[in-house]
């Protein structure tokens, strides 16, 4: 493909939204350790993933402090229409890799439903 000056890569990225629940099974294919995940809409409300994080997630996001967990590390990020992804990582989580696959994530992720495709 270098001789013929075939391109290998797309420059563009990502070019549809994601799905809350393809999402949430994109982060689980590319983190370690991810013992829960949620995404939550723009009011808060979880839309897929594990309700019982929701709570701390919120209130990770309002006040920044990180909410203390038996099980793992609460790590969270907004998406563009206001919603969220949250993860709770276990000790195996490579939390740099899980940051930026949650920053990566979050700028794809279209969490309130009339913004969805097909809807």
């Amino acid at each position: 493909m270098r001789e013929s000056g075939t391109r290998v890569f797309s420059r563009p990225g990502m070019t549809a939204p994601l799905t809350p629940a393809l999402a949430l099974a994109y982060l689980r294919e590319l983190s370690l350790d991810v013992r829960a995940a949620v995404v939550l809409d723009p009011a808060g409300d979880p839309v897929v993933g594990d309700p019982a994080i929701a709570d701390a997630t919120r209130a990770l996001l309002a006040d920044g402090a990180v909410p203390a967990a038996a099980d793992g590390a609460l790590h969270a990020a907004r998406t563009a229409d206001g919603g969220a992804i949250a993860v709770l990582a276990g000790d195996f989580a490579l939390v740099p890799l899980l940051e930026r696959d949650l920053a990566t994530i979050a700028r794809a992720l279209v969490t309130a439903p009339a913004d969805l495709p097909g809807t």
